[in-house]
């Protein structure tokens, strides 16, 4: 490897980050239609022979039963059908593997993956028997980290050069960004008029600078709605909602889901929080 790029693998390596939302094994059945913010990868333990379990892209005209032995992978932002029913019991895993902050690097995914892999369900479910909770992570993070170079999307290399010019907007935003936070704001930090910052950054990171911020709120929310006694309430003001009804409108908006559907579906059966 050239001594060049060993310098940039080291400049890049501090911004790659893989985080869990939530880590669970659920066997309640569930029905709805839904986009999340994070990447989902399901993978079933057991089934009672019956198959009327299925994930649905309808974008690409995709229906997948949901199996034992089998995993799945939903790309965040993908809006998707689905029904499971208590006839499966399943590992549920929500995760963001993102560049910069700013971009998860499924985000552009338009499609799911379906996979026989028996063996690959059972390390994750012995990773989930572990007592040891740090180990248990930094396990579930191989393994994820593993599946994900698997699927590795292509195209991402043009983001390497443009998307450094960016790190002080996308650090800001993680530390400080919440509901008042401006497309302006974003362009102040970065020395610009709005509609020129806009302009570029669309064409360099391939979305809006709206929907960059849109997307950062809502993993925001995520990850607070599954906080245990974490209300709606207190979520919207750390978030720096104007209520709790604005914010709840915003995330089913985006999501598919209210923040009390979610929590209810995602917190009951939680075996691990990152």
């Amino acid at each position: 490897m050239p001594n060049g790029s060993k310098t940039l693998l080291r400049q890049l390596n501090p911004f790659l980050d893989l985080s869990f939302s939530n880590v669970s094994i659920d066997n309640s059945y569930y029905r709805a239609t839904a986009a999340w913010p994070v990447n989902i990868l399901a993978l079933g333990i057991k089934d009672d022979g019956k198959g009327k379990d299925y994930f649905e892209n309808s974008a690409e005209n995709q229906r997948l039963p949901f199996l034992a032995n089998h995993v799945y992978f939903i790309p965040c932002g993908l809006k998707i059908s689905f029904e499971v029913t208590p006839g499966i019991t399943a590992i549920s895993l929500h995760f963001n593997l993102t560049f910069f902050h700013g971009i998860d690097i499924f985000s552009d995914v338009k499609h799911c993956e379906m996979r026989h892999d028996q063996k690959l369900v059972a390390r994750f479910h012995a990773i989930l028997s572990e007592n040891d909770n740090l180990k248990a992570i930094c396990a579930l993070k191989m393994e994820v980290m593993r599946f994900c170079l698997s699927i590795w999307p292509g195209n991402l290399e043009r983001l390497t050069p443009v998307i450094r010019k960016y790190e002080p907007v996308f650090r800001y935003v993680r530390e400080h960004g919440d509901a008042e936070f401006t497309v302006g704001g974003l362009a102040k930090l970065a020395g610009q008029r709005q509609n020129v910052f806009s302009r570029n950054f669309s064409r360099d990171i391939g979305k809006s600078p709206k929907e960059f911020l849109r997307n950062d709120l809502l993993k925001k929310i995520v990850a607070r709605l599954l906080i245990p006694q974490m209300s709606i309430k207190q979520t919207a003001a750390e978030l720096n909602f104007s209520s709790e009804f604005y914010m709840s409108r915003f995330f089913k908006k985006h999501t598919g889901l209210s923040p009390s559907e979610y929590q209810r579906k995602f917190t009951a059966n939680t075996v691990c929080d990152q």
